[in-house]
This record gives C-alpha cells, sequence and structure tokens, in this order.
C-alpha cells in the first residue's frame, strides 16, 4: 500500500487520543515505542513531554488529569510500567481518569521469552480499572476510544497493551472506513458515548453497599442521587439524622459550590462538617467554609469523629485507617453509627446536594462574580462567591530571626499563596500548619494523594502546571522529594512556573511517630533518619537546571518565596527545621 492509502498502528492510536481531547502525553519510551514516539511527533495536535523516570510520567499524568478530566502516559514494556506502578496506584484511589499505555514485544519476541518479556496484562490488572490489548490493526482506533471511554466512566487508569507489530502494521483507509462504519452502526458514535458517559455517571451515583466497608449498616433508604432527569433525592430529613449528624466531603464534592451547600446543610440540620483524609483536588481559601480533613492518625481521626448519630458521605468512602492497629477494627466511624451514601465516590455531588437542599427547605442559589480565580477545566466550579463570610485564622507573628519550624513553614507558604494558585501537599508530618492556615489564603486549588504513595508530589505539580498553565506551589518532605525528583529536570524543561519548598527535618519522621505510638523501643535511628550524609537538595535541584535556595530563618524563607513568586520560573528552597525530631 502507498503512504496516500493507509497509515500506521500508531498514528490512527496518536489520532484517536487527540480524538480523546488528550493533548499531552507524559512519557519515557523505549525502542519498543518508537513507532508512537515518531506519530506523536509528527501529529500537530498533540504533545508529547519527556520525563527521565516513570514514576514521574505516571504522577504527572494523574496531577494532569486532575484539572483537565483525561490524562496520558506512554510506557517501556513491564518493567517501564512497574517503574511506575505506585502512582498509578495513587491515580486508582484519587479517582483519576487517565490512559497507561504500554508498549509490548511482537508476538516474535513473546514466544521466545525475550529478556524484558513479563506477563504485562497480570502486572497491570491490580493497579488499572481495566486493561485492554490493541491486538487487531484495524482496530486500534476503536480500542484506544474505548478505554478513554471506561477510564472516564470509572473515574480511574485504564491500561493500554500496544504490541509493537500492531503499532508498525499499515491500516488501509477502507479498513478505517469499515472500522469506523461498524462502531456507527453499533451506536458507538460521538453522541452515542455522552449518552454512555451520563449513563454511567448517573449509576455510579447511586448507592451500592460494595462501596462501604459494611454495606448491613446502611439505612435502608439510602439516597439514590439522580436516578433521572426528573428524579428528586430522598436524603435523610432533618429529624431522621438526630441530633449529632456529620457529613463527610470526598471527591466530586469539594468544589466551591459543594462545600457552600453543604455548609448550608449542615447549620440547617445541625451537623459537623468535614473533608476527606487526602482529598485528590480541593477549592480552598477565606471565601469558603473552614472545612477540617479528617485526620490521618486514626486515634486523631476516632475521637474527632466521636459517635454521631448519623454519617452522610457525599462523594466520599467510609474512612479507614491506613494501617492495622493492634485489636482495633479498621473501621473509623463508631458500628452503632448509622452512615448514608447520599452520592458515592465520583458521583455528581452538587446536584445530589441541590437536590437534598430542595427537599430540607435550603436556599440552594448561589451567587455568581465572585474571588476572581477562574475555573480550571473539568474541575472545579467557577467565580465561587456566597453571602456567607467566615472568621479568618489568626495568623501568629514570628521574628525574621527565629528559626524555622513546621508552623512558621506552613504560615509562610500559606502567606505567600496568590488567588488561582494550585498547590501541592506531599509535606506528610509537617504538612498540617499550611493546611490550617491556608483556609486564610486567597482561592486556591489544594491537591492531595489519596493513594498514599509516598513521593508522588513533583510529579503531581509537574501534570497540573502543565493542564492549568497556572502559578503551582509545592509543600514536599524531604524523604518523599527523592523518590522521583527527576520531575525537576521536565519542570526546568518547560519553564513551569513551579515553586518547591522541601520541609528538611532530615528523616522519615512518620515512623518515628508511628513507633512511638506503638511502643516500639528504641525508636531505631538508622532506618528512620537521612544523614550522614545529609542531602545536598540545592546540589540535586540545580543539578536539573532549578535555581536552589536554602533558609534557616523566618525572614530568609520569607524573602525567597517572595523573590520566587516575582520571578516566575521554577525554583527549589529547603526549608531546615530547626527540631527535626
Amino acid at each position: 500500500m502507498s503512504d496516500s492509502t493507509c497509515i500506521t498502528g500508531a498514528q490512527c492510536l496518536v489520532a484517536s487520543l487527540v480524538d480523546l481531547g488528550i493533548e499531552y502525553v507524559f512519557t519515557n519510551p523505549g525502542t519498543t515505542e518508537l513507532e508512537l514516539v515518531q506519530a506523536m511527533e509528527t501529529n500537530q495536535d498533540l504533545t508529547p513531554v519527556l520525563v527521565t523516570q516513570e514514576l514521574v510520567a505516571t504522577a504527572a499524568a494523574d496531577g494532569f488529569a486532575r484539572f483537565h478530566g483525561l490524562g496520558a502516559a506512554l510506557l517501556h514494556l513491564g518493567p517501564g510500567f512497574s517503574n511506575g506502578a505506585a502512582f498509578v496506584h495513587d491515580a486508582k484511589r484519587a479517582g483519576t481518569p487517565m490512559l497507561v499505555i504500554v508498549g509490548e514485544h511482537p508476538d516474535t519476541h513473546l514466544a521466545v521469552d525475550a529478556a524484558l518479556n513479563t506477563d504485562l496484562a497480570a502486572i497491570m490488572a491490580p493497579f488499572c480499572v481495566e486493561v485492554l490489548v490493541v491486538d487487531d490493526p484495524a482496530s486500534v482506533a476503536q480500542t484506544s476510544r474505548r478505554a478513554g471511554e471506561l477510564a472516564r466512566l470509572h473515574r480511574g487508569p485504564v491500561g493500554l497493551i500496544a504490541p509493537q507489530n500492531v503499532m508498525a502494521a499499515d491500516v488501509g483507509r477502507d479498513e478505517l472506513d469499515q472500522s469506523e462504519h461498524n462502531r456507527d452502526e453499533s451506536g458507538s458514535n460521538e453522541s452515542g458515548r455522552e449518552e454512555s458517559v451520563q449513563a454511567v455517571a448517573v449509576a455510579s451515583s447511586r448507592v451500592v453497599g460494595a462501596n462501604v466497608a459494611q454495606p448491613s449498616r446502611l439505612l435502608d433508604h439510602a439516597v439514590q442521587t439522580e436516578t433521572s432527569s426528573t428524579a428528586e433525592a430522598s436524603g435523610p430529613t432533618k429529624d431522621e439524622v438526630g441530633d449529632d449528624p456529620l457529613l463527610l466531603l470526598g471527591s466530586t464534592a469539594l468544589g466551591g459550590a459543594s462545600q457552600l451547600l453543604a455548609a448550608r446543610i449542615a447549620s440547617h440540620i445541625g451537623a459537623r462538617l468535614y473533608a476527606e483524609v487526602f482529598p485528590a483536588v480541593m477549592e480552598r481559601g477565606s471565601h469558603l467554609p473552614p472545612i477540617s480533613r479528617i485526620p490521618y492518625f486514626p486515634d486523631q481521626a476516632r475521637t474527632m469523629i466521636g459517635t454521631p448519630s448519623m454519617v452522610i458521605l457525599i462523594g466520599a468512602s467510609e474512612p479507614l485507617s491506613y494501617f492495622a492497629q493492634q485489636e482495633m477494627a479498621p473501621q473509623l466511624i463508631p458500628a452503632e453509627t448509622k452512615i448514608v451514601t447520599l452520592v458515592a465516590p465520583g458521583g455528581p455531588a452538587e446536584s445530589g446536594l441541590r437536590r437534598w437542599a430542595k427537599r430540607l427547605g435550603v436556599d440552594a442559589d448561589l451567587d455568581d462574580g465572585g474571588p476572581d480565580s477562574g475555573a480550571v477545566e473539568g474541575t472545579l466550579s467557577a467565580h465561587i462567591a456566597s453571602e456567607e463570610t467566615y472568621p479568618e485564622k489568626t495568623i501568629p507573628t514570628a521574628s525574621n530571626d527565629d528559626q524555622l519550624t513546621a508552623e512558621s513553614v506552613g504560615r509562610l507558604f500559606a502567606h505567600y499563596q496568590l488567588s488561582g494558585d494550585v498547590v501541592v501537599d506531599e509535606g506528610r508530618t509537617s504538612s498540617g500548619p499550611a493546611v490550617v492556615h491556608g483556609m486564610s489564603a486567597p482561592p486556591h486549588w489544594y491537591v492531595g494523594h489519596p493513594g498514599g504513595a509516598i513521593g508522588g508530589g513533583l510529579g503531581l505539580a509537574l501534570g497540573a502546571a502543565v493542564a492549568t498553565r497556572r502559578r503551582v506551589r509545592a509543600l514536599i518532605a524531604d524523604g518523599g522529594s527523592l523518590y522521583a525528583p527527576q520531575a525537576l529536570w521536565t519542570i526546568a524543561h518547560l519553564g513551569l512556573d513551579v515553586g518547591v519548598v522541601v520541609v528538611a527535618n532530615q528523616g522519615y519522621r512518620i515512623l518515628r511517630m508511628e513507633m512511638k505510638a506503638r511502643g516500639i523501643e528504641p525508636i531505631s535511628r538508622d532506618l528512620t533518619q537521612i544523614e550522614h550524609p545529609r542531602v545536598d537538595f540545592i546540589a540535586l535541584a540545580q543539578a536539573f537546571g532549578v535555581a536552589g535556595y536554602r533558609a534557616n530563618t523566618v525572614g530568609e524563607l520569607a524573602s525567597i518565596l517572595e523573590a520566587g513568586g516575582e520571578q516566575h520560573r521554577p525554583f527549589l528552597v529547603v526549608a531546615e527545621l530547626a527540631d527535626p525530631s
């Protein structure tokens, strides 16, 4: 066939990614993906973003998709996927729709068990909501589009295995036309895909016992938020919720409009209002109610939750402890407490809250034209304002000569945030003060790490910066920053406005805290510290092309954050804590 009558499987796949709305693919490709590399570089509607380690690719695709609806990473064979799997896990836990495209050997190499052979589908399955294989050149477009649909429908990463022989094969125009005809005949055209998306979104908003650790604890009349265009949410009444109800927001309930609606409902029914432990994305700032998150440590979480009369889950799963505690159940909500799922994770929280408000007689109208934070496509609400005002947190002052603490770092980090910033939090044990002071900051978007895998913060910052083209500020723990610091190279390569504060306590403090809580003595210093030698984060940043600075005092950190904000180029500052214990 001549070039005028055929294209390659790789070109079909790339064109299908463009059809899905994908503009960027984060990749560290290898020899098996050369056809895809060529196809991406010759397609003017798609930009490949080179990263130098697979963990960066998967974290960046996750960070991108949290703001832009669908992300994509291209990896090299089974070992490449294995390198990046930790942050595919995080993406799955965050409910992030993304494609994880992995090149595979042709049949000839699979048959002889070449050096890089793996059972790729089996490796990917636990980390992805589904894994598809492009096994026919004529169906490349159909299969890749289906993968995108599944990622959006199930709100999670979908694996797409692309064998090299299929990517290199010529696909005749007549074969493509026939494939498109068959797809249209089966009702899978553009409007059909949109209808399918809406249908699954409706289904996912219903109460499903499988999403709750103890489904028998659900009320029989649990709410179905949206079953048709005319359906009304039943929702618990003010009398039914009891004298101490608790609303737990997560996932899609953390946009500004949903928070304001939830706050009004909570005030009406006398409920406490919390957010999940590590939100994927949360709109925050002084224009919104000061919603606290459920603490990470289970003893603190149980104290905060107490024994509510009812817990209403709105876009959130039942909170569980991350790790086992002796003689303690993983559930954080007492067994006697009733649990109602108003909106399942990923469901349409704002519409569910509006219907519930209507039933309760709560005003669900929100004014427009509020803080000039703008909108970020696919995730958050635009121009949220309200007649409500919320008390600002009192920010303690400190002398410029004072040594840095987690409190002063958090206060300064929040103080230098600007309206419309994207804030990535992987400060771990040092991030609490920054989160608290962030409630009083200008309107911004907060990015957390629901999956709990350490080290994704820099990659999330990269992906969020590419998706939004906004200023990104990341608070990263020193231990976590060593997992995938290669993200700094791509940040510098693209010239992104990303500022990183590395909170240096010279160790894995979380382990020391956990060991102390469990009474494990003596606390091992050898396995919980990263000293002798100390990591030179400034030299590391500079090696990747990012300006590096060190701050030991309040005044030094303030000066660096102020200057970094004016330069609009990537920088990293190491905030050395005076008491790293």
